[in-house]
């Protein structure tokens, strides 16, 4: 029992050093005896472990006026990297990066909803494999975010594309002898966005796009529920005996609410075959009366939505991402507007910083933190725009 209380400890500090390391660099062995608590014994071996496992470097000397100088520590983040794919309805999307959530390339490939999943990820993933087989540790995970419920691992239930293999991610790691994991695309991208907003411990994210899901993050950490349909809130009902949904259910708050049913319902009124969100966004701005309505009842609707989740997790943050939100910051302030004459309680409300991209990075953040055994990854100077 010594022995494993002893390992425990030593594990225990390992991860506070290099989660420190990852987080806040440079910094000196001093400096973290100082910040951890820890001997300057405890720190000297476990920063030299991490320098033989080339996960950290020394960097140079501190500037300092008194005494001798102190060597800076930095943690290698080129030494391996993270695949992230997000499994969309019509395209697969790919993302990696090293592992500080920096140095992105991304890349899209072609899907259709009658192709085999597990097929078509083996071919994406040969096709980036060999671009990072020259880093120490090459390709250290890949996380796969799917539309649909996920628990421990496997799939449980997707809506809008045939239901893969639920042992997806035993398959591809028994082809690629890497670390798979699968989850919702909702969660991660709340993981993505709260890897920015890292002070907040209490926090959802609404994603809008084809239905409407929802990533909840309850004192730090991500919240599934019983069996993983926890934040299926596009599958709440908003008119009893409405509108058939793939669920099974009638009025779901997506068949209303959604991008998809916001465009499907304005083509309908302004009588054509299909609406981009790009031409809707134009005639809202041209002040098309048929596109105002359908933004006040976006704005309606969701606001229900958010004033529902206030009053039952009581929440410190809200994070909305959806094209019309991103791309018409009216529509935000809207939102704001009826809440506060609906709610009472503190609540801030913001559109997403990752957008597009937010349960991509959810993924990089899950194939870090289990690759280097950290319980939260900071990422602070990432930009869309150095997206290659």
């Amino acid at each position: 029992m010594a022995i494993a209380n002893q390992e425990m400890i030593r594990d225990n500090n390992r991860r506070q050093v290099l989660e420190y390391l990852v987080n806040h660099p440079p910094i000196s062995r001093a400096a973290l005896s100082q910040q951890l608590h820890l001997t300057k014994a405890t720190i000297s071996n476990i920063v030299q472990e991490l320098i033989e496992q080339h996960l950290i470097l020394e960097i140079g000397s501190a500037q300092t006026s008194l005494g001798r100088k102190p060597i800076l520590l930095e943690f290698q983040k080129k030494c391996g990297y993270v695949l992230s794919i997000d499994v969309h309805p019509s395209q697969i999307i790919a993302l990696t990066s090293d592992l500080k959530g920096e140095n992105c390339r991304l890349k899209e490939y072609p899907f259709q909803k009658e192709d085999n999943l597990y097929k078509n990820l083996c071919r994406i993933i040969r096709d980036i494999l060999p671009e990072y087989g020259n880093c120490p540790y090459k390709i250290v995970g890949i996380t796969i975010g799917i539309y649909g419920v996920v628990q421990q691992n496997q799939i449980l239930f997707t809506p809008y594309y045939p239901l893969p293999d639920s042992n997806l991610a035993k398959l591809l790691e028994s082809e690629f002898h890497i670390p798979v994991f699968v989850e919702n695309e909702s969660n991660l991208s709340v993981l993505g966005e709260s890897a920015f907003h890292h002070y907040d411990q209490n926090m959802v994210l609404l994603n809008i796009h084809d239905g409407i899901g929802m990533g909840i993050m309850i004192n730090g950490h991500l919240y599934r529920g019983q069996d993983g349909y926890a934040g299926e809130i596009g599958h709440t009902i908003l008119f009893p005996d409405g509108k058939p949904c793939p669920c099974g259910n009638h009025g779901c708050l997506e068949q209303y609410a959604s991008e998809k049913a916001i465009l499907e319902e304005y083509a309908r009124l302004t009588h054509q075959e299909q609406v981009t969100i790009d031409a809707f966004v134009r005639d809202y701005q041209n002040q098309v009366p048929e596109a105002l309505e359908m933004m006040e009842l976006f704005s309606k609707y969701i606001s229900i939505a958010i004033n529902n989740i206030i009053n039952t997790f009581n929440i410190e943050l809200v994070v909305l991402n959806s094209s019309f939100s991103n791309y018409i910051p009216q529509i935000n302030l809207s939102i704001q507007d009826y809440l506060h004459h609906h709610q009472n309680r503190k609540c801030q409300i913001i559109p997403s910083r990752l957008q597009d991209i937010s349960g991509l990075m959810g993924g990089i953040r899950i194939g870090v933190e289990r690759f280097l055994d950290i319980r939260h990854l900071i990422i602070e100077n990432f930009s869309s725009n150095k997206i290659r």
